[in-house]
């Protein structure tokens, strides 16, 4: 048991660790509050709804797109938990975190999915890499369910 949260730990810190250095080439050093982070996600999802996925995925991404402020992003993933945008590393658009496991043993990606079906958006607590710190640290996300997809943004506590 001790071991495989270890494991996890590493494995979420070599997942994490490549969003840093996106962060680090900002000035966004100030910390989003929940109230910014759930209307961060609401522009977006009307964003989505105005001129299209494929589009709003790019302007996610863009740094002057309008969905970055301070240290929140928005991100995008498809209910298997597979990247389709994120805001701070577009690197890992494709990549699919379904197994990824919390040191504190939970999946906080099947959470976030189990929630948004059930309450068509949701606040989900987890354990992840604080790309300001490089440390871990409790964050929150506020998820919007689509038809095919769930768009987030968190902020750390």
């Amino acid at each position: 048991m001790v071991l495989s949260r270890l494991a996890a730990t590493l494995v979420l810190m070599c997942f994490a660790f490549s969003i840093r250095p996106a962060l680090a080439e900002t000035s966004r050093l100030e910390r989003g509050t929940p109230a910014e982070a759930q209307a961060l996600v609401k522009k977006a999802v009307a964003h989505i709804e105005k001129v299209g996925m494929s589009q709003a995925f790019r302007d996610f991404s863009d740094p002057d797109g309008g969905f970055q402020e301070k240290d929140l992003y928005v991100f995008v993933q498809d209910y298997k938990c597979t990247f389709l945008a994120h805001g701070l590393n577009p690197a890992l658009v494709g990549r699919n975190i379904w197994d990824l496991q919390n040191p504190n043993g939970h999946f906080a990606c099947r959470e976030i999915v189990k929630k948004t079906k059930e309450q068509g958006e949701a606040w989900t607590d987890y354990v992840f890499q604080d790309p300001l710190t490089g440390q871990l640290a409790d964050k929150t996300a506020y998820t919007y369910g689509l038809e095919h997809c769930m768009v987030s943004s968190g902020t750390y506590r």
